[in-house]
């Protein structure tokens, strides 16, 4: 009888491991099917994937406003900086957008994320900064952010650029209107950069340049170590005209040149900040006398007087 259970539990073992087999094949085929439909580029869990991303990143972007409110009323400047510095990263992402051939609305969120942006750090700094010197700071990262953006409208981009040109204009000191006045006029006049759409203004260029030019005159009159406001303005005025912009002419370089010369003969003032003015004055001659020795500018910049 013994050995004839044991005979039977021989025959029914291999019986029962390739039922087992063949369970745990079917299983592996059934999963590998499974991960087969996942990898696929419409499958369902791809597409809320891709979907969940574009939610998150924007969760992502509301989460650290409120951050950023929390230090602003701690730290208004450090506020103002962060602020600019998410729109920076959500402009990013609409440029990426742009660039990948992407025009759907998850590129207009992000444009408009980061106009929200800058314009949290515009009311920040009406509400919250009064220091000059804090407020000269933040003109200064308003427009180098500015000028990283590429992927505003037009009209979105001039409303955000004006703002921030009258800021300049409305510093306590007239030194500091001029140097933002200068700076600000970049915003008016950008090259095409990166397959994006240049924006050019060429009127409000000379405007700002030549409001600059009548607070360094302002600012001459009260006191005789100002002339780096001019040879700031003069080295505008050529890189602007080196960018072809039609209402730079070379008769207000020459002009200016002219100008400068002038009150450099008749300075008595040698502080180190004007003989730093002076050696710029110089790069700036030296840079102009090469672009007339170059045959593809020769024509264009012999008019130019230096002397």
């Amino acid at each position: 009888a013994a050995s004839e259970i044991n005979d039977v539990d021989a025959n029914e073992k291999p019986d029962d491991h390739t039922e087992m087999t063949n369970t745990d094949e079917a299983e592996e085929k059934e999963g590998e099917k499974k991960d087969e439909q996942s990898d696929s580029p419409t499958s369902p869990e791809k597409v809320n994937l891709i979907f969940n991303k574009a939610v998150n990143c924007r969760k992502l972007f509301v989460f650290v406003q409120k951050l950023i409110a929390g230090v602003a009323t701690a730290h208004a400047e450090m506020g103002l900086k962060l602020y600019l510095e998410c729109a920076l990263v959500a402009e990013n992402c609409a440029t990426m957008n742009v660039r990948g051939g992407n025009h759907s609305s998850s590129s207009c969120d992000f444009n408009g994320m980061a106009y929200e942006f800058i314009a949290q750090a515009f009311i920040l700094y009406e509400d919250e900064i009064s220091d000059s010197k804090i407020q000269y700071r933040s003109i200064v990262s308003m427009v180098g952010t500015l000028l990283s953006c590429r992927s505003f409208a037009k009209e979105d981009y001039e409303s955000l650029i004006t703002k921030t040109t009258q800021y300049g204009a409305k510093l306590l000191r007239k030194p500091d209107q001029c140097k933002m006045i200068i700076m600000c006029s970049h915003l008016f006049y950008r090259n095409e950069k990166d397959g994006l759409q240049p924006y050019h203004n060429p009127q409000r260029v000379l405007e700002c340049l030549q409001r600059a030019l009548k607070l360094a005159d302002a600012c001459m009159s009260s006191s005789s170590n100002c002339i780096h406001l001019f040879i700031e303005i003069l080295d505008a005025y050529v890189y602007f005209f080196d960018m072809e912009c039609p209402v730079i002419t070379d008769k207000f370089i020459s002009g200016l040149i002219a100008l400068i010369n002038e009150y450099i003969d008749n300075t008595r003032d040698f502080t180190d900040s004007t003989i730093e003015a002076q050696a710029h004055y110089s790069q700036i001659l030296r840079h102009i006398s090469r672009k007339k020795s170059y045959p593809q500018t020769s024509s264009r910049y012999a008019p130019i007087i230096c002397g």
